[in-house]
C-alpha cells in the first residue's frame, strides 16, 4: 500500500495503475473505518457526506486508498469520472497563476464528480491556494461531485489554514488511519515476499517486526534487499541471511 507517486503522475485520470485496488489493500484495526469510507464513496449509494479526509503517517495506505477509488469508480461507474490530483501541483498552479481547475471543475466537458486530493498538508502557509480550494469545494458539492482528500495531519490540526477551509473539512467524514498493528505487517511481508517467489517464515518476520520501521516503504525495502541477499547466496531466507542482507 504505497504512499507516493512519482512527480510525473501527480495528476491523473483514471483507469490507472493498476496495483492500487481495494482488494489488495492491506486492511488492519487501525485502517478498517478509512477503509469502509472509501468503498462507500464508490458504492454507487447514496452516502450522508459529500467529502471524506483521510489521515495519516506516511506509509500507512492513504495514497493506496485515493487511487483504489478513482480506478473503482472507473470500473463499476465509469458515468462518474474521478481525478487524482497531488496538491504540490494544485500549489504550483496557483502561485504561477495558471490555474484552470476551478473553472472547469463540474462542467460537462470535464465532467469529473470525484476530486481526489493528495497531500492536502501542502496548502499550508498559501493562502491564495485554499481560496482556490474552497472555490473548488463549493463548485464540485453544488454540481453534486465529491472530494476525497488525504494528508498526514487531521484537519483540526492543520497549522497555517484559514479556518474557512478547515471548517469544510469537517463538514464531511474524517478517517485517521493509525499505525499498523504486528498482523497487518506480517501480512504486508508475505504478500511482498510472496511478489518475489520468496519465502520468509514466521520467526523472520517476527524478528523484522522489531527491527525495521514499521511503514509500507521500509518494509519493501528490507524485503527488497533479502530477496537480493538470497539469490546472491543461493541459499532460502534465514535469521542470518537476512541480519546480513540488512546490516543487522
Amino acid at each position: 500500500m504505497p504512499d507516493s507517486l512519482s512527480s510525473r503522475q501527480s495528476i491523473i485520470h483514471f483507469p490507472a495503475r493498476p496495483e492500487y485496488r481495494f482488494s489488495n489493500f492491506i486492511e488492519s484495526r487501525g485502517s478498517r473505518f478509512a477503509l469502509a469510507c472509501a468503498r462507500e464513496i464508490c458504492s454507487g449509494n447514496p452516502v450522508p457526506y459529500h467529502s471524506l479526509y483521510i489521515s495519516g503517517d506516511r506509509g500507512l495506505g492513504k495514497t493506496h486508498l485515493l487511487m483504489a477509488i478513482g480506478n473503482d469508480l472507473a470500473e463499476h461507474h465509469p458515468e462518474c469520472p474521478a481525478l487524482y490530483i497531488h496538491c504540490r501541483d494544485l500549489t504550483a498552479s496557483v502561485d504561477n497563476e495558471n490555474l484552470a481547475l476551478p473553472g472547469n471543475l463540474g462542467t460537462p466537458e470535464t465532467r469529473i464528480t470525484c476530486l481526489l486530493l493528495d497531500d492536502i498538508d501542502e496548502i499550508k502557509g498559501h493562502p491564495a491556494v485554499q481560496e482556490a480550494l474552497y472555490r473548488i469545494y463549493n463548485q464540485t458539492l453544488e454540481s453534486g461531485g465529491k472530494m476525497v482528500f488525504a494528508g498526514r495531519t487531521p484537519p483540526d490540526r492543520l497549522q497555517d489554514t484559514e479556518s474557512f477551509i478547515t471548517s469544510r473539512f469537517k463538514w464531511g467524514m474524517t478517517a485517521e488511519i493509525l499505525p499498523m498493528d504486528d498482523e497487518a505487517i506480517a501480512l504486508i511481508t508475505h504478500k511482498l515476499a510472496g511478489d518475489y517467489h520468496l519465502n520468509i517464515p514466521d520467526k523472520v518476520v517476527s524478528y523484522l517486526l522489531t527491527r525495521i520501521p514499521r511503514d509500507f516503504q521500509s518494509i519493501k525495502n528490507a524485503v527488497v534487499r533479502i530477496n537480493e541477499e538470497s539469490l546472491t547466496q543461493k541459499h532460502k531466507v534465514t535469521l542470518p541471511l537476512v541480519k546480513a542482507a540488512l546490516g543487522l
